[in-house]
């Protein structure tokens, strides 16, 4: 009876940590098409420089993002906006699939159980509080950046605090995801057969 309990309760932890993982991976597999945009922007930013065009387009009336052109600037900080944002919201992503970078020196020799277990204290002790603590301290950088209309120094683009505020937003997206993750490595430790089955989202 105790045993059914407690595999009960990690077929509870199991099913509850995966539309967290599943957000993860589904944002992971969006913004990865934002590299084909980062390429754009690249070779606009080529272009323009050997063809020395400073100014591509303008218009009467200021656009949000561009202002009141497009300009080389515009391209330049363009990339590090998609790339940034890309680079941020894919890595849930890498955490899901283990991609990420770690030390395995030991760690791809231990049971699926103990890797788990691992995982479990690593996520609950250092990422999850990593995500929030620095989430919650940056924020004053966006409101602030917010509050007076930052803009690039350069004739680039604008709103500056849309790709400031990147970074709260992917650490609490990452957060969510590490809670997913902390229900899927209890659950494991709890039931061993858990932690030998492939992951649900490759399968």
């Amino acid at each position: 009876m105790k045993a059914a309990v407690h595999l009960r309760v990690a077929a509870a932890l199991d099913l509850a940590s995966r539309p967290l993982i599943g957000a993860g991976i589904w944002m992971g597999r969006m913004t990865s098409w934002l590299i084909l945009a980062v390429i754009v922007a690249v070779m606009l930013t080529v272009i323009m420089n050997a063809l020395g065009i400073n100014e591509l387009l303008r218009w009467e009336t200021s656009v949000f993002l561009f202002r009141k052109a497009f300009t080389i600037n515009s391209a330049t900080e363009l990339q590090w906006y998609l790339y940034g944002i890309f680079v941020l919201f894919a890595s849930t992503y890498a955490l899901h699939t283990n991609s990420h970078v770690r030390v395995d020196i030991f760690y791809h020799r231990f049971s699926p159980r103990l890797c788990h277990a691992i995982d479990l204290m690593g996520h609950l002790i250092f990422l999850l509080p990593f995500c929030l603590v620095v989430a919650y301290l940056y924020w004053p950088q966006v409101e602030t950046s917010y509050m007076s209309g930052e803009q690039s120094n350069f004739g680039g683009l604008g709103e500056r605090f849309l790709i400031k505020g990147a970074l709260p937003l992917a650490l609490i997206f990452m957060a969510l995801n590490a809670v997913g993750r902390i229900l899927k490595s209890l659950a494991a430790v709890l039931d061993p057969e858990l932690a030998k089955k492939e992951p649900y989202h490759v399968r």
